[in-house]
């Protein structure tokens, strides 16, 4: 029987299962190169696990013939490769390790801001409450207390201050036998030749703002020999608030003395540095030298309280020298 199948039909039935047998050498060819190349970079798990596998078939058997120690002995070997990996961990902490950020803490910016030079000096004397006498270098020397002012108990001209004796028993309590610190603002002495300084104990108070917490001196500043201004003013607020020393109650002077008449033959004028009483009120530290108008009036108020015996109640004479409110017209 002759075949009817043309040579197209031929080449169709040949063709089919030629292309099916390629198509599936490519798939497996194909499927081989990218599962070696995922296993490569990583994306699918290696087969270095199999190998492992077969040792792990022998311990089976080696148990049941013979339990000598060379079968135990041959499986660690086996258990020490997959400890071998963990090593591969270890390289990542340096990189975790960041201790050179931690040194930069180092503290020293403080010391960029220098402390003033202090210098020690034993307390030979306390003269009164802002001055006292030290030995340095086997010399003697006197420190006026630089920003404070505190009643007068020495002053050749003037009777003891209230509060005087007061003040410099404090200071006497502070400093008497210390040894003291004395630290330079911007002058070296002041008129009188005095040292200018402030002083500080052992134990870092600072003397001269003590004073001043305590009532016994007020706030006396005199440029450019004003570092520590604004501490004292604070304290003097502390003090006025709390009514301590300088700010308690002031005694009232006796202003009514006991008559006694003159001589008929003698009589004696008033003295003419004394006021009427009606010039201010010396009770107590009410007035300062902006109240007054005029250096004149200001030396009269002054004057008045001295002959009352209350001394420079107002603080009208800053520095000592029997002048009141130079600054006044």
């Amino acid at each position: 029987m002759k075949s009817s199948m043309t040579g197209k039909q031929k080449f169709i039935l040949l063709a089919i299962p030629i292309t099916g047998i390629t198509l599936c050498c490519c798939l497996l060819f194909g499927w081989a190169f990218v599962d070696t190349t995922l296993r490569q970079y990583g994306v699918l798990p290696t087969w270095t696990p199999s190998p492992t596998s077969s040792p792990t078939a022998t311990p089976t058997f080696a148990p049941t013939k013979t339990p000598s120690p060379s079968a135990t002995a041959t499986e660690t070997p086996t258990a020490s490769p997959t400890a071998t990996e963990i090593p591969s961990a270890t390289p990542i902490v340096p990189t975790s390790t960041p201790g050179p950020t931690d040194t930069p803490t180092s503290v020293p910016t403080p010391e960029a801001t220098p402390t003033p030079e202090r210098v020690a000096a034993p307390v030979v004397d306390v003269v009164d409450g802002d001055t006292i006498k030290v030995e340095v270098d086997g010399k003697l020397y006197t420190i006026r207390y630089i920003g404070i002012d505190c009643p007068e108990t020495r002053h050749p001209d003037r009777p003891v201050e209230w509060m005087g004796p007061e003040a410099t028993e404090a200071n006497r309590q502070l400093v008497g036998g210390q040894t003291v610190y004395l630290e330079k603002d911007v002058s070296e002495t002041d008129r009188y030749g005095r040292l200018l300084r402030y002083v500080f104990l052992a134990d870092g108070t600072f003397v001269n703002a003590e004073l001043v917490r305590l009532g016994y001196a007020q706030v006396s500043t005199y440029p450019p020999d004003v570092r520590y201004q604004s501490l004292f003013l604070e304290m003097q607020q502390e003090a006025r608030e709390a009514a301590r020393g300088l700010w308690g109650p002031t005694p009232v002077p006796e202003l009514t003395p006991s008559p006694v008449p003159p001589p008929p033959s003698s009589p004696t004028p008033p003295p003419a540095t004394q006021p009427s009483a009606s010039v201010c009120d010396c009770s107590g530290n009410i007035y300062n030298c902006s109240d007054f108008s005029t250096h004149a009036a200001a030396q009269s108020c002054y004057e008045y309280c001295l002959s009352l015996g209350v001394g420079d109640i107002h603080r009208l004479d800053g520095d000592n020298d029997g002048i009141a409110c130079e600054s006044l017209p």
